[in-house]
């Protein structure tokens, strides 16, 4: 195999494996065609009219046979739009449910599809929104064929609508508040500062690929009213830069003026004790990082803050970041954008004002270090492209209506190729990244005293080769706890003698409490560097479920489930999809209303059990886990179960704080395959030799 065949089948094993591939609309492996059939002969001049308006015009859509009839269509975008001209090749929102409500296709009602202007490459959004999902709120992202009334339209990014459902995708509901930060290009009004000072926050970035400068660059550098600066007590400022996308807050600009406030006026001495309690900062950082790693000069960093999306969480009374239009990453020199990068202007607070706070600031840095050891990687990042060119290239090659030309494409792919390189190399040299973190060797648990109340003692094993000044446990006792910092003792010599032990034994919680952690080490010296276990965390972190085997049993439980029900069972629309049996073992009907269905301990309210559903003595109750929420009859969670493996978990309702109920983990499964408890109800889970959806399980 010759080394360019090697980088494609190593790029699909990324794209299929460590994106988690799954029969998604947005699977990344998977290049569907999208047909359009509009009736009007004037159709073209119609959705031009449409434009300013953004009103709908009605087509017919097919994808993969199945048809979909009264979606609306129009056109999207600004700048997208207005550079291309006369092109035919213009960015599209496509509206399922326009005149057909609780339409879906695939699950989802909405679909924007991208002509990837100033992208002669048509992958950069695509690359780095799916790079982004592993780590932060970011959109699904994969490439579609766009056919119009016959007609070959050619390759568009196809990027999934922030919208409630990609809220519930990451957050523990939809019941908070969403914004889109739009900024505003000029000067700043009032007392606020036009500049910043101590410097202009970075340099001046000069677009350095010749094949986009032939039809301009998107948008400028704002002038920091939407970056989360303070501008005073008064929402009129604020809605004139952030646009509501929606809300289930009486006063939705309460939160956001709030964290505004905090973050600018609080003094930095006092900042760590008070920003994370109305700022999931960490995210926040992550975020600042994927921006500043990949050059995106569409978003917070860049333009001070227009181009990317807010949404307060009310469960935890934070606001937070959300990766959005990532279509000019990658983008100017690759040495353009220190690691800094606008840390020294005011008008951007959470580089200025957290980069000033060691603790944020190694804390960013840990994170750099992470991207740029397991997503900003030439052996991932380039086979990845490859498998998208692969992908893509033989279209590209056919599309009349493409805006570059196919030989713009291939040059294209190279200085992605060669971006990747050059601008992970510039940012190793930064001689504070360079600085070397401790090294965590492992993180393990001892539990005591299970059968009355568990005692648990988390341990870390830390390497002597870089010394260490403390070391500490993070952990968040339920879902929507906020991370809480504890002290490690020092617990003796490793087994090599080459090493420390660190402990922290924790008070005891309450039976179902899903206990999320992880470990920093803080290095012994000047810069207090810092490693992280997991390095991911907080979004990624280890978990412990506090069960009392002499506590009370749930009444209802999850008795069986299917992760890839190929003929099994059919559920009421004829559909072979994913099913979650739930059983009552009680002698007494049981209100299971307003119970969540996850398969996500983070998100613990990913599906809600309707009102009304009531489950009867020794009964069982059918859960389709198929992503479609919105159909009747039959009960549809809103996620899908893999059949790689992983765990679906039932949680009380508000009333019962959310408790944790039952859950069931799982491996691989094959087609038609069910886990069940045996004996029924009550045992543990084993692989069924006959699947019984709706019955008692048998061995």
């Amino acid at each position: 195999m010759d080394k360019a065949s090697r980088a494609i089948v190593i790029g699909w094993l990324v794209l299929c494996v460590g994106l988690g591939r799954s029969q998604d609309l947005y699977d990344p492996c998977t290049l569907r065609t999208i047909s359009l059939r509009f009736s009007q002969p004037d159709w073209w001049s119609r959705l031009v009219a449409n434009y300013q308006s953004k009103t709908n015009l009605t087509a017919t859509l097919i994808c993969e046979d199945q048809v979909y009839e009264g979606v609306g269509v129009r056109f999207r975008g600004n700048t997208s739009y207005q550079m291309t001209g006369n092109s035919q090749k213009k960015s599209f929102n496509i509206e399922i449910d326009y005149t057909i409500p609780g339409q879906r296709l695939m699950g989802y009602k909405t679909l924007n599809l991208l002509n990837c202007a100033n992208d002669p490459t048509f992958m950069r959004e695509v690359l780095y929104t799916n790079v982004c999902r592993r780590q932060i709120p970011s959109a699904k992202a994969n490439f579609v064929r766009l056919e119009i009334n016959g007609q070959d339209w050619g390759i568009y990014a196809n990027i999934q609508q922030l919208n409630g459902d990609f809220i519930r995708d990451w957050f523990p509901s939809n019941e908070g508040t969403r914004w889109r930060a739009e900024g505003r290009m000029g000067p700043v009004q009032g007392n606020r500062p036009t500049q910043p000072t101590g410097g202009t926050g970075g340099p001046v970035i000069q677009r350095m690929e010749p094949l986009v400068a032939e039809i301009g660059a998107g948008g400028g550098v704002t002038n920091g009213v939407a970056a989360l600066t303070w501008q005073g007590t008064s929402s009129t400022a604020y809605q004139a830069v952030y646009e509501l996308k929606g809300t289930h807050q009486l006063d939705p600009w309460a939160s956001l003026i709030h964290t505004c406030y905090v973050l600018n006026n609080t003094p930095l001495a006092g900042l760590p004790n008070v920003l994370g309690t109305v700022l999931d900062v960490d995210r926040a950082l992550w975020v600042c990082a994927f921006e500043i790693v990949f050059q995106d000069d569409d978003g917070y960093v860049y333009k001070r803050g227009s181009d990317y999306c807010l949404y307060y969480e009310p469960e935890t009374g934070r606001i937070h970041l959300i990766q959005y239009d990532g279509n000019e990453s990658f983008y100017g020199s690759p040495t353009a954008w220190p690691l800094f990068f606008r840390a020294d202007d005011p008008l951007v607070p959470l580089m200025y004002r957290l980069m000033a706070i060691n603790e944020y600031r190694q804390r960013y840095l840990a994170h750099v270090r992470t991207i740029l050891e397991e997503h900003f990687t030439e052996d991932g990042l380039i086979p990845t492209i490859e498998a998208y060119r692969s992908l893509i290239e033989p279209y590209v090659k056919t599309d009349t209506k493409k805006l570059y030309t196919y030989q713009q494409f291939v040059s294209g792919i190279d200085q992605l190729k060669t971006f990747v390189r050059q601008r992970r190399a510039y940012l190793l040299s930064d001689r504070e990244l360079a600085q070397q973190p401790p090294v965590i060797l492992g993180i393990w648990t001892d539990v005591k005293n299970k059968d009355t109340a568990p005692l648990l003692t988390i341990k870390a094993m830390v390497s002597r080769d870089v010394p260490v000044a403390r070391v500490d446990l993070f952990i968040a006792p339920g879902p929507f706890a906020i991370f809480e910092r504890i002290p490690m003792s020092h617990a003796g010599d490793g087994p090599d003698g080459q090493c420390d032990l660190f402990a922290a034994t924790l008070p005891t919680f309450p039976a179902g409490t899903v206990l999320r952690y992880y470990v920093q080490a803080v290095a012994a010296n000047p810069a207090q560097t810092v490693a992280f276990s997991p390095p991911g965390a907080e979004y990624h972190c280890y978990r412990y479920i506090y069960n009392y085997a002499q506590g009370p049993r749930s009444e209802v439980v999850i008795n069986e489930l299917m992760a890839d029900n190929a003929s099994t069972v059919a559920d009421p629309q004829g559909q072979f999809d994913d099913w979650i049996e739930l059983a009552n073992i009680s002698d007494e009907p049981v209100d299971i209303s307003g119970m969540y269905l996850s398969d996500d301990p983070a998100r613990p309210l990913k599906w809600r059990i309707p009102d009304g559903t009531v489950l009867g003595p020794a009964k069982y109750l059918l859960i389709w886990a198929d992503e479609d929420g919105q159909d009747c009859p039959g009960l549809h969670a809103n996620f899908k179960l893999s059949s790689s493996g992983e765990a679906v978990w039932l949680f009380d309702s508000a009333q019962n704080g959310h408790r944790l109920l039952d859950y069931a983990p799982f491996g691989s499964m094959g087609w038609d395959q069910s886990i069940g408890r045996v004996p029924d109800g009550q045992g543990l889970f084993e692989l069924l030799t006959v699947p019984t959806p709706g019955s008692a399980n048998m061995r």
